[in-house]
């Protein structure tokens, strides 16, 4: 990826959508999406979200790392029943997210009743190529703690302010 690939003017009219999902596991059709927040900014302005929690087909098995039961996704629509109104969301936008193409658009991609082919900014990505060996990885709580701001827990919104704040921070360096 080029740097100038990120500079503000290529990105969408439509602005930003900063996402993460949590999930079942690790692979997509194996694994199934749990929660989904989606944070959208347009001028810099944080102008919507969109979040929900997903009631899954197989019981929850790794709640460990997410906090998210069965219990606690009881009531909760299927993935599927939310499919136009997630689509209608990021519709247009530049998608914003830590790892984004090897995970989150993968699982998005499996589920969605179309492929997301919004423009996308991987915050992994742009940290390797802006910071490259400063660091000795490019998690997101790695770049957190490198740029002194909240660290990420594993939920979608926590983890998804932090995203959006590194991805500001790494944007702005020279």
């Amino acid at each position: 990826m080029q740097l100038s690939f990120f500079k503000k003017k290529n990105l969408s009219k439509n602005g930003l959508c900063v996402l993460d999902i949590e999930t079942t596991g690790f692979i997509a059709g194996e694994a199934e999406i749990l929660e989904l927040f989606i944070l959208k900014v347009v001028d810099e302005k944080i102008v919507d979200e969109f979040y929900s929690l997903f009631k899954p087909i197989k019981k929850i098995t790794n709640s460990d790392i997410h906090g998210i039961t069965d219990a606690k996704v009881k009531n909760s629509p299927r993935f599927e029943e939310k499919n136009d109104e997630i689509l209608e969301f990021i519709e247009g936008s530049t998608i914003v997210g830590h790892n984004i193409v090897n995970f989150d658009l993968e699982f998005l991609n499996y589920y969605l009743n179309k492929p997301v082919n919004n423009e996308a900014i991987d915050t992994l990505e742009l940290s390797r190529s802006v910071l490259k060996d400063k660091l000795p990885n490019h998690k997101l709580n790695t770049l957190a703690k490198y740029f002194e701001i909240k660290p990420p827990t594993h939920s979608a919104r926590d983890d998804v302010m932090t995203t959006y704040e590194v991805y500001k921070k790494l944007i702005s360096i020279k």
